[in-house]
């Protein structure tokens, strides 16, 4: 699945987290291992917590890090991707216009 800008993502709640000081450290019990997440990650997998769109991650980033959009594409939908990919995240269907 492509993640795009319009994409709306959340995070898996079934993973075991925990915030030490800022970094996450998440457990996947399912592949025998553990992540941990710099502050940036950290920052983006809080913002996970609820179904959120991607620009909307971007927009936040863009103003708390001063960082423009190209960047942000870059170094983040690839992390975005991973987290799909480790079941740490998926998408949430939007409805469609009737």
């Amino acid at each position: 699945m492509g993640v795009t800008i319009d994409s709306v993502l959340v995070r898996d709640d079934t993973r075991a987290a925990a915030d030490l000081d800022g970094i996450v450290v998440v457990l996947n019990l399912d592949a025998g291992c553990y992540l941990r997440f710099n502050g940036v990650a950290s920052e983006i997998w809080n913002m996970l917590s609820e179904p959120r769109r991607v620009g909307d991650v971007f927009d936040a980033l863009a103003k708390s890090h001063d960082v423009d959009e190209a960047i942000l594409a870059r170094d983040v939908l690839p992390f975005l991707h991973q987290l799909i990919e480790r079941k740490l995240a998926h998408p949430v269907e939007q409805a469609r216009p009737r």
